[in-house]
């Protein structure tokens, strides 16, 4: 018996031979008594099929169109393999075991086809075509014909292919919602809109500790580090309900030299202390004011000491979950620090950097993993834009992974490294600079986002991948020449798609700055909620939340 896919191929071949018996059988005339009422009935079944069959054919086609990149079959081919019941490509048993017809979603499209030309084949029994005879009822004698007419009535009178024609009818309302829930969905204007006000308040605060830091490690007298302070931040993906309960900068402080007796780095956790508020707008009309939740931690504020010496108290802690106290510019600005006390394995205990250039090659970077780190990049981007975190234009070598000694790479956490002098050391960003791209409509920072996206799904930096004519081009111009060019040969989801387009070529709006509310919005709207559907859909999950 035909198994998955094979299986709606087969269901679409006996679709059209149901629909000609039933058509011929109710154009006879005075068969059997009382043949007007069976030829009312066999028109409605007649129909009942042909509607079938269409809802059928369109859920098909959509599921074709979502796995055909994952099955090496061409956008072009889909139409073809529909047109063509006896195409090759319904009976290839390789397509059964790829890895995306293992997903739960997809075996759930795999189980109805099943039950579809299992319902089909009834039908097919009740109405005596059996396989390997001709179905065509009119090559048939008088009397044969007459009999199948008896058999007929009998099942008419039974309605039992009434029964099997409404279990065909759940399982195409079955496929018609599946297919609607996993289409790549770009939302409608108004349910995208988000409170991206919460980036302003974020890209605030990561100000203010970029400036805290700064002014905190050179200007400490007591620290006579010859080597230079390295701070890892963490990028993460952030939504309005995580930011405002409460906002913490997860950093990573390294040395080249080991902070403690085994390994050359500490894990801090930076938290702004406010008790302000932001506003939130549901609706442009209802503003709506959502105080910043306080911190979890039950230790008073007031006893908390400011530290003195930011480089020998994190020399000094114990590694266990505590707070360090408080570190700030001014008496408005202040921030309240933590080690954590997370487990490591040992390989972790001594770590360097290597950045997303080099990962993009390494052969264990998931393509799940990377359409993750495409969608905390855009966060990032709303986050940290234009800041000395992430300046206007950035490459794949702003972006650090942590590495091991056994060579293992931790791709679920990102970060951006800056380096902040000692008394020798002056502040130096670690990321080579391009000069302002040439042709392009787009903001800078979403345009360098739209770069690294491209490099993300081809797995190599844009420098690689460009053909003879762009490499003799200045860089200015030839990067977004083969950007353009490179996002229209992807063959990927339409969001994804759309979305690097959007970085690449700019939006809509008539704005031009990530500062402005209506343009924020529409990010949300058009890069950031498209690359949230397109990683759900490749998660199978229900929730962005989930995806992390």
């Amino acid at each position: 018996m035909a198994t998955g896919f094979e299986a709606a191929g087969l269901a679409l071949a006996i679709f059209p031979i149901l629909i000609e018996v039933v058509k011929f059988y109710a154009n006879e005339k005075n068969v059997v008594k009382d043949f007007v009422h069976y030829q009312k009935l066999l028109k409605r079944i007649g129909r009942d099929l042909s509607c079938e069959k269409v809802l059928f054919r369109n859920s098909c086609q959509r599921f074709m169109q979502d796995i055909a990149s994952h099955c090496g079959i061409e956008e072009d081919e889909v139409n073809e393999i529909l047109n063509d019941q006896n195409h090759p490509r319904w009976s290839d048993r390789t397509i059964d075991h790829v890895s995306i017809t293992s997903r739960a979603s997809v075996q759930l499209y795999l189980d109805i086809f099943e039950d579809m030309m299992e319902e089909l084949s009834k039908i097919n029994d009740l109405l005596g075509i059996k396989n390997g005879e001709n179905p065509q009822p009119e090559l048939l004698d008088k009397k044969t014909r007459r009999r199948q007419w008896k058999k007929i009535v009998l099942v008419l009178k039974a309605d039992g292919i009434a029964a099997h024609l409404q279990r065909t009818s759940k399982l195409n309302a079955d496929l018609a919602l599946l297919t609607q829930q996993h289409q790549y969905i770009i939302t409608t204007g108004r349910v995208a809109r988000k409170n991206t006000k919460q980036y302003q308040w974020i890209r605030s605060h990561a100000i203010d500790l970029y400036d805290i830091l700064q002014s905190t490690f050179p200007a400490t007298p007591n620290c006579n580090c010859p080597l230079r302070h390295d701070v890892n931040l963490n990028l993460e993906f952030r939504s309005a309900k995580i930011a405002v309960q409460r906002l913490s900068f997860r950093t990573i402080f390294t040395a080249e030299s080991p902070l403690f007796a085994l390994q050359n780095w500490c894990e801090i956790e930076i938290e702004p202390l406010e008790k302000n508020s932001i506003t939130h707008c549901r609706d442009p009309g209802r503003p709506v004011q959502i105080n910043i939740a306080p911190s979890s931690s039950s230790e008073n504020i007031s006893q908390v000491q400011p530290v003195l010496d930011l480089c020998n108290s994190i020399r000094d802690t114990v590694y266990s979950k505590r707070c360090l106290g408080l570190i700030g510019n001014s008496p408005e600005k202040q921030h309240r620090i933590w080690t954590t006390n997370n487990p490591l394995k040992p390989a972790f205990h001594t770590i360097h950097t290597i950045s997303l250039a080099e990962v993009l090659k390494n052969t264990k970077f998931r393509q799940e993993q990377r359409a993750r780190l495409g969608l905390k990049l855009a966060s990032s981007v709303m986050q940290l834009h234009t800041t000395q975190w992430l300046t206007d234009i950035w490459s794949n070598t702003d972006i650090s992974f942590a590495c091991s000694i056994d060579g293992t790479v931790d791709f679920n956490n990102p970060f951006i490294r800056r380096t902040f002098g000692s008394q020798s050391c002056d502040t130096i960003f670690s990321g080579k600079r391009f000069s302002r791209p040439y042709l392009v409509s787009s903001v800078p920072c979403l345009y360098s986002l739209g770069i690294v996206l491209l490099e993300l799904w081809y797995g190599n930096i844009i420098d690689n991948m460009k053909n003879q004519d762009e490499r003799h081009m200045p860089a200015q111009f030839s990067d977004p020449v083969c950007a353009q060019r490179l996002t229209k040969e992807m063959d990927c989801s339409p969001n994804y798609k759309n979305a690097v387009l959007r970085c690449i070529c700019g939006l809509d709006a008539v704005y031009t700055s990530l500062e402005e509310d209506a343009f924020r919005d529409e990010v949300e709207e058009k890069i950031i909620g498209p690359l949230e559907e397109d990683l759900k859909y490749f998660c199978d999950k229900q929730s962005i939340d989930q995806c992390f």
